[in-house]
């Protein structure tokens, strides 16, 4: 399942989707838990509390930026993005804007303490077959990096991470997928993310492109025979 640094097949100079990296700050976006920074007005009734302007900053030519502190958990996470977007252009940097990072989080009790539960998170089941088992978790086995515990990749939990970052998070992977179980990875984020709901499957949208396919093809024929189609 895995690959070390200093493997042979360890690539360390780019992410790859379903790369484990460490110490990654992951923030709890909870409304209630947030304190927007602000700046004191010069002049104000000192007898009373202090009048307070959101102190705003500009960041890629937006100017409407604030600044808020959040409860930050340092986690490891699971890179997201794929391979092709996070590899260096010419030298450069990689295409994408940021790198998408979802958190392992621990195996609740409920699934551990129930064997076929947990049977079926470890197998990591094919998401598109008739028993698909857990679609939103990804099972890492344990490992020494890991802690020595097993862990479930957590696709809802994501954060992004600008991609002028990307040589501090190459410092922080410490684990990487072998090509099998990294596209078992891709498969299972790609169902979980973009599966046909039964609403669409019933107007018969798995496949959205059809009608215009047909509708193309009914164009370049002549009348009579596109009226049959």
């Amino acid at each position: 399942m895995y690959i070390l640094r200093g493997d042979d097949a360890f690539d360390g100079v780019s992410l790859r989707q379903g790369d484990i990296l460490a110490g990654i700050p992951f923030p709890l976006m909870d409304s209630t838990r947030m304190r927007l920074l602000g700046t004191v007005a010069p002049v104000y009734n000192y007898a009373a509390l202090p009048q307070i302007s959101v102190t705003t900053h500009e960041y890629r030519a937006d100017p409407d930026w604030v600044t808020i502190q959040v409860p930050v958990r340092f986690c490891s996470c699971a890179v997201l993005s794929n391979c092709c977007d996070l590899e260096a252009r010419n030298g450069g940097r990689p295409q994408a804007v940021g790198v998408n990072l979802a958190r392992l989080r621990p195996i609740s009790g409920d699934i551990r303490n129930d064997a076929a539960r947990f049977q079926s998170l470890r197998a990591n089941k094919d998401p598109r077959t008739d028993d698909p088992g857990y679609i939103d978790y990804y099972y890492l086995e344990a490992h020494e990096l890991l802690g020595n515990q097993d862990w479930r990749v957590h696709y809802s939990q994501v954060v992004t991470i600008p991609i002028t970052e990307i040589n501090l998070l190459l410092q922080k992977k410490i684990i990487q997928l072998d090509d099998r179980t990294r596209m078992k990875f891709k498969i299972k984020l790609a169902f979980t993310l973009g599966r046909s709901n039964e609403e669409e499957i019933q107007a018969g949208l798995e496949n959205p492109w059809a009608e215009q396919a047909q509708d193309a093809q009914a164009a370049a024929l002549p009348p009579a025979q596109a009226r049959e189609i």
